[in-house]
């Protein structure tokens, strides 16, 4: 196998395994996002239940107080997938890139060969 079929394998391969973990981040932020939004629920309601809405009331559900800790979390979760997905995409940005180019280089040669064979 020549170099450049070699590394052109890789790179396919390369934006194979970019484009699986870029589905898998979406996957994942969709799912979590879910369960951002059950909890908003969950939150209202034990609220509604217990009357009292102000995180800063001594009587504040612990419940309710639990479940928007775990919201946040899921958030910083969710900020932190978002920029990594962000940064895959860049990536395979770079490697489509990398094909454009090839593509266009290979464009030249058989135009360049082509004139040279009608001359």
């Amino acid at each position: 196998m020549k170099p450049r079929e070699s590394t052109i394998q890789a790179k396919e391969f390369q934006a194979a395994a970019l484009r699986r973990q870029l589905a898998q981040y979406e996957r994942m932020i969709a799912d979590l996002e879910v369960i951002r939004v059950e909890l908003g629920k969950q939150i209202e309601g034990e609220e509604r239940r217990s009357g009292v809405a102000d995180p800063a009331n001594f009587a504040y559900s612990t419940v309710a107080r639990a479940a928007r800790e775990r919201r946040r979390n899921l958030t910083t979760t969710i900020e932190d997938l978002n920029g990594r997905r962000s940064k895959l995409e860049e990536e395979l940005g770079d490697i489509d890139g990398f094909f454009e180019a090839l593509g266009a280089a290979s464009d030249t040669l058989q135009a360049a060969s082509a004139r040279t064979a009608a001359a």
